[in-house]
């Protein structure tokens, strides 16, 4: 028996669980940006303490959620771009997914591997701490450290990119790129 959703009709936007997962995504990430900064002026204390353990639990959410992000892209594969898409834009397109897949993924990882160098668990809202993949090392603890804060910004500047380039093509093209993701309303702008 076939899958129905390998198997439908094309479509010309995403589907609802993608687009939860995307905003949902979305969200998080601003909110570990956010939190970041709070933290940064904080002093050390069981109150920043609390915050960075909010700021690694938002993390480890959106790993989560990409994982399932990806599952369901195989699932339910993306609608084709708009017709008229040259292929300079469809394949800046691609990398531009691609390079954000992959920030999604590693500026979490980074981070869980950083705080383990430093000799700190990442416990996730409470319920559980993920397991010890590195022992301490503060060398690497450092290093691993500045990695996450160049890929955090990293994945801001791609993001940045993402949304504009979305809403070039919503309102420059009228191409209904950018309500391609969003639950409401009509596919073209005109």
């Amino acid at each position: 028996m076939s899958n129905p959703a390998l198997s439908s009709p094309a479509k010309d936007r995403y589907d609802l669980p993608m687009q939860a997962l995307h905003w949902a995504i979305a969200l998080l990430i601003i909110a570990a940006f956010v939190l970041i900064q709070v933290l940064d002026g904080m002093p050390r204390g069981p109150e920043r303490s609390a915050l960075m353990g909010v700021h690694k639990s938002v993390g480890a959410t959106v790993m989560l959620l990409v994982v399932l992000r990806l599952v369901w892209r195989y699932v339910s594969p993306p609608p084709a771009l708009p017709a008229g898409t040259s292929p300079l834009m469809a394949l800046a397109a691609k990398g531009g997914h691609v390079a954000l897949y992959v920030l999604m993924i590693a500026v979490p990882v980074v981070g869980v591997l950083m705080s383990q160098a430093n000799g700190r668990p990442v416990e996730v809202w409470g319920l559980f701490t993920l397991p010890t993949l590195l022992g301490e090392n503060k060398d690497l603890g450092h290093l691993l450290e500045e990695a996450h804060e160049v890929l955090g910004n990293l994945i801001l500047i791609v993001a940045g990119l993402h949304a504009a380039a979305a809403m070039f093509h919503q309102y420059v093209l009228k191409d209904g790129a950018l309500t391609r993701m969003l639950p409401w309303g009509a596919r073209e702008v005109r």
